[in-house]
């Protein structure tokens, strides 16, 4: 039972920030179904459920549905989710059986959820951000593996595309919305756990930029913000990085707090940094191109031998 998509958060680690009323609800309701906590993953509890099968849940998510209710009936809830899980999410026989479920999801590599189960990853940037894949489920969702990808007899990327296929396909087209009229920041708003995810959508959602691209944060799972590269935009970038990574300390299943420019499917790193009480941008060298064309009066720091660290990639 996979209700997120971050990285395992210290294995071992016992579970932060939430009540010990929760935490003796979930503790109770496994003991009801059978199910054993294994390991206790910051954000989640690695367990083996009656069946024998691997199962993870999400605190996060579980504990932001509990908390309206009263606390009484908070084990009889969790009962209730639990037992909700569907079959085919503790084993897939085949990806054919759940293409129409697979989706993406924007994040680092992730550890193996068990030995010789590692999780697919496609990289963005490095082995900073990249690509995951997904099987969702009302209540749950599971990693794609390698091994999985390798039995269905067809190309990751293939895969990655239907997932992009499935995932437009349960976007509205009008889900990035403006929120700040003065440098034209836009959220995506959707709120259904892949909010950052759509970054891979956005020549689809906002047409028009494929020249120049976005500048793009992805904070944690549920936020997206994007400005499209346009000159006034050039003078907010400092100020989106500056959201983003006080953003991204906060929220819960946080992916990055570094700002992207994206252009048809290319990420690159955007960096941007304070020194001497200075605000420091060091773009790409490929943005130079967009920079002489958009505003050839304005600099940025672009040092000749900057370490790219393999850094870009492409969707």
């Amino acid at each position: 039972m996979y209700p997120s998509a971050r990285s395992h958060p210290g294995q071992g680690s016992t579970p932060p920030r939430y009540p010990g009323s929760f935490l003796l609800a979930l503790r109770g309701a496994l003991a009801e179904v059978n199910w054993q906590a294994r390991r206790w993953l910051g954000v989640a509890v690695e367990c083996v459920d009656a069946d024998g099968h691997e199962q993870v849940v999400g605190l996060e998510n579980l504990y932001r549905r509990l908390r309206r209710e009263d606390r009484a009936n908070w084990t009889a809830l969790i009962v209730e989710m639990l037992r909700s899980v569907p079959p085919e999410t503790a084993e897939i026989v085949s990806l054919h059986d759940v293409a129409e479920r697979i989706l993406l999801r924007l994040g680092p590599p992730l550890a193996p959820i068990a030995e010789g189960k590692q999780v697919w990853f496609q990289p963005l940037v490095g082995k900073r951000l990249g690509v995951t894949l997904v099987v969702d489920y009302p209540n749950s969702m599971s990693y794609v593996t390698e091994q999985q990808i390798t039995d269905s007899n067809q190309e990751a990327a293939q895969w990655l595309q239907r997932a992009v296929t499935n995932l437009r396909g349960q976007t509205p087209a009008d889900c990035v919305a403006q929120v700040h009229e003065g440098s034209g920041l836009r959220n995506c708003e959707v709120g259904d756990a892949y909010d950052s995810s759509r970054a891979m959508l956005l020549d689809w959602l906002l047409p028009g930029h494929a020249e120049d691209g976005f500048f793009v944060a992805v904070p944690g799972r549920d936020q997206l913000l994007v400005l499209p590269v346009v000159k006034d935009a050039l003078g907010h970038v400092a100020w989106l990085r500056a959201l983003a990574a006080k953003t991204h300390q906060t929220v819960p299943y946080p992916i990055s707090g570094e700002i992207f420019w994206v252009r048809e499917g290319a990420w690159h790193p955007f960096a941007v940094s304070l020194d001497k009480n200075q605000v420091v941008v060091t773009p790409p060298a490929e943005f130079a191109e967009v920079l002489e064309r958009l505003a050839p009066d304005m600099s940025f720091e672009s040092p000749a031998d900057a370490d790219n660290d393999n850094d870009d990639g492409t969707a």
